[in-house]
């Protein structure tokens, strides 16, 4: 069975729609809610799997960072605000952080370094650094 990361995505199936359709023609509650409950459960499962999966990522990332080479304080501290904020810039960092651009700089460096940050926006200026391998966490399944 093809499972998606939503349940809305899951309830888009032909599936889905006969076992409606007999709702309404003969009543046939009991398989519609089934169907329904099974998708519940099945997005359910999928979403514990992904939390589990990032806390892992995390985790691993947090001990690469601090066994690095060349890392500080201000890298392990930005590493912890990614999982809430997974696209950053360094003026965004210098504001979460409290801290000079230097600072937020080689804090980037660090995490870039690692492959942990990954500069997305492909520009001179004004970059973008993505959490990617987060992000790709998140990404799993939704695609169309």
């Amino acid at each position: 069975m093809v499972t998606y990361p939503l349940l809305s995505w899951f309830l888009d199936r032909p599936e889905y729609y006969r076992l409606l359709n007999a709702v309404r023609l003969e009543g046939a509650w009991d398989q519609w809610v089934a169907f329904y409950l099974e998708g519940i459960s099945t997005i359910a499962d999928e979403a514990a799997t992904t939390a589990r999966e990032l806390f892992l990522l995390v985790n691993k990332d947090r001990a690469r960072v601090l066994e690095a080479r060349n890392s500080s304080v201000t890298a392990a501290r930005l590493l912890e605000l990614l999982p809430r904020r997974p696209m950053v810039t360094i003026p965004a960092i210098v504001k979460l952080l409290k801290t000079t651009k230097p600072t937020a700089a080689k804090a980037v460096g660090v995490l870039e370094r690692l492959g942990i940050l990954e500069e997305t926006a492909g520009r001179r200026r004004d970059r973008t650094y993505g959490y990617t391998s987060y992000l790709d966490l998140l990404r799993i399944g939704t695609e169309l």
